[in-house]
């Protein structure tokens, strides 16, 4: 039976930590809609590398993990091209070539998902 990693469940190291509770992030456990928003709303890229560093998967999962290709997903890019990988044009966000920008480590992308999160909570 294979994780959701796509490896053995027996054999996968993320699946069978001793305590995941302690392998949270710097913005508690993000899930990959508040990335895919965080993306989003700030109209930036960041590599599969960076969200699957932040989501703790490989990040050969992905694909499987991103799901159906869509324009609100396409903000996840290769590292070799800016591009999403397997999206045809007419897939993509309108926006997305829009800055030249990539986010291309998930220390990165989380501080920027904190800094976001402080600026929200400080205009509350």
């Amino acid at each position: 039976m294979n994780c959701i990693h796509g490896l053995d469940a027996r054999f996968c190291a993320t699946c069978n930590r001793p305590d995941q509770s302690k392998s949270r992030s710097a913005v508690g456990n993000t899930s990959l809609e508040e990335i895919l928003k965080f993306l989003n709303d700030e109209q930036v890229r960041a590599t599969y590398g960076a969200v699957a560093e932040v989501l703790g998967v490989i990040a050969r999962s992905m694909g499987s993990l991103v799901g159906p290709r869509r324009p609100e997903a396409s903000w996840i890019v290769s590292a070799e091209n800016g591009l999403p990988t397997d999206y045809d044009q007419s897939e993509w966000h309108p926006a997305l070539l829009s800055r030249g920008e990539i986010i291309t480590s998930g220390r990165t992308l989380l501080l920027r998902m904190t800094v976001r999160r402080g600026k929200a909570s400080s205009t509350t």
